[in-house]
């Protein structure tokens, strides 16, 4: 058990067009930095709070309830933990603020505590955390902030998470207009149901990009891209969204689309010298655009949250 500890939250891209509430992505470039520390009173405490705002109250407060969570599994005795947020991670901004938060808490226990938790324990606490920011439980943007890679949420009941490994040279470039958009009023404004034939497309659709993924099929992922769900609901929500996707597509990648609820939106790139190239176009459109931005680009992170020294 140790006295104290520092965690890396990461960013991450939900959904990728085809993946609805199934498919994510952890990024290298965007984080939270949280740190833990081992306190007299039993349970989880709020520390030092920066950066973006985050609730105050403990019971609100995602990580705390995350952490909680975790915390309620050990079967050691008593313990008291207090957590302080760095939050550089914008709160609806269509990154994974949120799970950034709950993934870490749980990293974080973990590590303070020294318990091997199971992947599936972690899961379920981080989601307990996601709950209070979006009203679901959707692991799409917590498993990636906490296993790295793209991962495929292959059942919705009790979370089971795939890690999907991938030979290609995949490099994102994330957009972020400074305007934000709550998730659960963003999952409030979709379709209850759809049509038999849009999700024959969509399910299809999924199977293709991960057996892409799963290949090193750069023409199949690319073909298998158009998000039929959640694109032509949200689209109208974020400012010169085909303007951007135009631009980024002429510029090279293969994949363009939504990230999350949004306003972000992301593209992917096959190697660095192309997500450059895309990410200056789309620097070169949004300079000329009353909006402040935000670009992000990187290599798809292989880790998730973690300690660092």
């Amino acid at each position: 058990m140790k006295e104290q500890c520092s965690i890396w939250c990461p960013a991450s891209v939900s959904n990728l067009n085809v993946g609805f509430d199934a498919l994510g992505f952890c990024l290298s470039d965007s984080y939270d930095l949280m740190h833990f520390k081992r306190v007299d009173r039993p349970g989880i405490h709020l520390g030092a709070l920066s950066g973006y705002a985050v609730p105050s109250n403990p019971s609100e407060n995602i990580a705390c309830v995350a952490a909680q969570s975790l915390l309620n599994k050990y079967k050691g005795p008593e313990i008291g933990i207090e957590l302080s947020i760095d939050k550089r991670i914008k709160p609806g901004s269509g990154v994974g603020s949120s799970a950034a938060s709950a993934a870490g808490a749980v990293i974080g226990v973990k590590t303070l505590l020294g318990v091997d938790f199971s992947d599936q324990e972690l899961l379920e606490s981080a989601l307990d955390g996601e709950q209070i920011a979006s009203g679901a439980r959707h692991a799409d943007n917590i498993a990636p902030a906490l296993f790295g890679k793209f991962c495929l949420i292959i059942t919705q009941e009790n979370h089971r998470v795939l890690p999907l490994s991938t030979g290609l040279d995949l490099h994102y470039v994330v957009a972020h207009q400074q305007i934000e958009i709550k998730t659960s009023e963003s999952r409030g404004a979709l379709p209850v149901e759809i049509p038999l034939k849009t999700a024959v497309k969509q399910w299809s659709s999924l199977a293709g990009f991960t057996a892409a993924l799963l290949t090193d099929d750069l023409e199949l992922m690319r073909h298998c891209a158009k998000d039929y769900v959640a694109e032509p609901v949200r689209k109208s929500s974020i400012p010169h969204f085909e303007s951007l996707k135009a631009s980024a597509l002429d510029s090279g990648a293969f994949i363009f689309g939504i990230s999350g609820s949004g306003p972000s939106v992301f593209a992917l790139c096959e190697g660095a010298t192309n997500a450059a190239q895309v990410a200056q176009s789309l620097t070169d459109f949004l300079q000329e655009q009353p909006i402040e931005f935000k670009i992000y680009s990187g290599e798809i992170h292989q880790k998730g949250a973690h300690e660092i020294l």
